[in-house]
């Protein structure tokens, strides 16, 4: 008889789990996207074309659909970011709620060289 109250208690726990860990996956994904689109950004800031498709490479399947990861380089105290905007998944991935998980990563623009050496 216990056991058949405890059950629906112990399911509730894992599915809330099992929901804090694809917060924390889809947490790392963002992050490491926006990284990512930061060093591209870096390297080719006028080819948002490029930048999405570097972060985009580095996020696997469903987090990288069109519909569920935004990229884009924002500017803020002069200083430019690259953020990534995730679709927070309910349950299953893929499954989306209307709330998102950003990562941002500090644009660092590539150094001129002071000059020729030789």
């Amino acid at each position: 008889m216990e056991f058949a109250a405890v059950v629906p208690f112990l399911m509730l726990s894992l599915a809330l789990v099992w929901q804090v860990l694809l917060l924390g996956i889809t947490s790392m994904y963002a992050s490491h996207a926006a990284s990512e689109a930061a060093r591209q950004a870096a390297v080719t800031p006028d080819d948002a074309a490029r930048i999405d498709e570097e972060a985009r490479k580095r996020v696997r399947s469903p987090w990288d659909g069109e519909d569920v990861m935004a990229v884009e380089v924002v500017e803020r105290g002069g200083a430019h970011y690259a953020r990534v905007t995730m679709d927070m998944p309910v349950f299953l991935p893929g499954m989306s709620t209307p709330w998102g998980v950003t990562g941002e990563a500090r644009v660092v623009p590539e150094v001129e060289p002071r000059g020729s050496v030789g």
